[in-house]
C-alpha cells in the first residue's frame, strides 16, 4: 500500500474539490436553462380588436428591438388559455379578470400583471322586435363560450335587470365573433353580446343595438396579461421588456392609425375596412388606457359576479389577484412620460 504523504493527500483534496465545483456549475447551468426561456409564448383567445397591441408590437418589431424573441398561440376562448398557462405551455395569457379570479379562487397561482382596457366593450345587439333587455325574458342570449368574458358580461347584465341567467333568459354559445350574429339573424337566439365590430356588423344586417356596456360604468379588466406567480419570480427582466413592447404599441395604435389597421386587418382577417377603422376609433378613443393599472375595483367586479357559485369570493381581497409593480417599474423609469411626449409631437 502507498503511504500517505501530505502531498498525496493535497492531491486527493483537489480531486474532491474539482468534483463538487464541476457539479455545482453543473447545477448552477441547469438552473440557468430552466429559468431563461429562449422564447416567451403568449396565448391570446380571440380575433378582435382588444388583442391587436399585441399583434402590433410584432409587426413593429419591438419585441426584438428589447431582445424578445416572441411566439404568439391564438386559443380560442380565455378559459382554454387559462388552462394553457396553468400547464405551463405558454408564459403569459391576454386575458381578463374574470378567468384568473376564477381559477385563483380554486387554488391556482395567477395575477393580472397589466389592464389594457379597464371597462366592459360589449354590445348587446338584437333582433329588430326587441327594443329592451326585459324583453328578451323566456328568451335566448348568445355568448362566445360559458366562462368566457361574453358569458361574465351576459350574466351581469341580466342581474341588473332583475333576471336570471338560465331560467328566465337561456345563454345559448355560439362561439362568438361573427357567428353570434348568424345565430341572432336565424333566430337560434334573440341576443346576443358581441364586441363593437360585431355590433357594426351586426347593424349593418338590419340587428339593433340595445346596450353598450361600457355606459354601465362598471370597472371591470376587460383585457390584459396574466401570468403565474411562479414564473414571474424567475422572468423579471423578460416581463419588464414585454411590457414596455405592449406600451409602446399601445401609443401606436393611437397615433398611427394606418399601420394599426393595417395589422389588424391581416391578422384578424376583416375585409371591411371601414369597420376596423370605425372599430379602432372607438378603442383609442374610449376603451384603452395608457398607463396597464389594474384596480382593486375592477377586480371586485368580478368577485361579487363569481360569489354565488364560488363562495370563497365572498371574503377574497382584491389585490390577491393583482401584481402592478412592472408598470409602476416602467412609470418610475419614465416610459410612459417619454411615450406621451412623443404622442404629443405627431
Amino acid at each position: 500500500m502507498g503511504q500517505r504523504t501530505p502531498e498525496n493527500l493535497l492531491s486527493k483534496k483537489r480531486m474532491i474539490i474539482a468534483f463538487f465545483t464541476f457539479f455545482a456549475i453543473l447545477n448552477l447551468a441547469s438552473w440557468a436553462y430552466a429559468n431563461h426561456r429562449s422564447t416567451i409564448r403568449v396565448a391570446y383567445p380571440s380575433l378582435g380588436l382588444p388583442q391587436a397591441p399585441l399583434w402590433i408590437a410584432a409587426e413593429a418589431n419591438y419585441f426584438s428591438e428589447v431582445g424578445l424573441r416572441v411566439e404568439m398561440l391564438f386559443i380560442q376562448n380565455s378559459s382554454t388559455v387559462i388552462q394553457s398557462l396553468l400547464s405551463d405551455e405558454i408564459d403569459y395569457a391576454m386575458v381578463g379578470a374574470a378567468p384568473v379570479v376564477a381559477v385563483d379562487l380554486r387554488g391556482a397561482d395567477v395575477v393580472m400583471i397589466a389592464t389594457t382596457i379597464p371597462t366592459m366593450i360589449f354590445y348587446l345587439v338584437g333582433r329588430p322586435e326587441i327594443q329592451r333587455v326585459e324583453d328578451l325574458k323566456g328568451k335566448a342570449i348568445g355568448i362566445g363560450r360559458f366562462g368566457s368574458n361574453t358569458d361574465f358580461a351576459a350574466r351581469l347584465l341580466l342581474e341588473r335587470h332583475r333576471l336570471v341567467a338560465n331560467k328566465d333568459v337561456a345563454l345559448i354559445q355560439t362561439v362568438g365573433g361573427s357567428a353570434t350574429n348568424v345565430a341572432i339573424k336565424t333566430g337560434k337566439v334573440q341576443a346576443g353580446v358581441t364586441t363593437d365590430v360585431g355590433m357594426l356588423e351586426g347593424k349593418k344586417i338590419g340587428l339593433r343595438e340595445l346596450v353598450a356596456f361600457k355606459n354601465l360604468g362598471i370597472p371591470f379588466a376587460h383585457q390584459g396579461f396574466a401570468a403565474k406567480r411562479s414564473f414571474l419570480k424567475n422572468h423579471e427582466t423578460e416581463t419588464l421588456s414585454f411590457l414596455r413592447t405592449i406600451s409602446k404599441a399601445v401609443y401606436r395604435m393611437i397615433a398611427d392609425k394606418p399601420f394599426s389597421t393595417r395589422v389588424i386587418q391581416k391578422v384578424a382577417r376583416v375585409e371591411d375596412k371601414a369597420i376596423v377603422e370605425a372599430s379602432l376609433e372607438l378603442h383609442t378613443g374610449q376603451f384603452l388606457q395608457k398607463t396597464f393599472y389594474t384596480t382593486p375595483a375592477m377586480i371586485q367586479t368580478v368577485l361579487r359576479q363569481v360569489a354565488e357559485t364560488l363562495p370563497a369570493a365572498q371574503h377574497a381581497n382584491p389585490a390577491d389577484f393583482i401584481e402592478n409593480r412592472y408598470i409602476q417599474t416602467l412609470e418610475q423609469r419614465g416610459l410612459y412620460a417619454d411615450l406621451e411626449r412623443t404622442l404629443k409631437q405627431k
